[in-house]
């Protein structure tokens, strides 16, 4: 059965690190640049003209967060975990989060 692992990082030199480890036991996933709520926000406030300012459209990618999805095969997830546990203390020393959905219908190379 294969998984789908979410993980939310906070983008800093040691979240590409972690990526770069992750590139190199065999895992490959996909990763966003995303922003949480409290970022993008105060750039949607233009009560003048309601139009959306540019500021918000550009790529804020240092400050903003990565989020990685990966599909993996449920025996190869505890491990998977464990990397991103470790290279983020427990999401200690980088801030984020992960969460794993059920994959129930897969087509691709996954």
């Amino acid at each position: 059965m294969k998984k789908l692992l979410f993980a939310i990082l906070d983008h800093v030199p040691a979240t590409e690190e972690l990526l770069r480890r992750l590139s190199e036991k065999g895992y490959n996933g996909t990763v966003i640049p995303t922003s949480g709520l409290h970022h993008i926000l105060p750039k949607f406030d233009d009560d003048v003209s309601g139009a959306i300012p540019l500021a918000a459209m550009v790529d804020d990618l240092p400050s903003g967060n990565l989020t990685l999805f990966i599909t993996i095969d449920d025996d190869k997830l505890d491990d998977l975990k464990k990397m991103i546990r470790e290279a983020t203390n427990s999401f200690k020393s980088i801030k984020g989060g992960m969460f794993v959905l059920q994959s129930t219908d897969n087509e691709g190379s996954l």
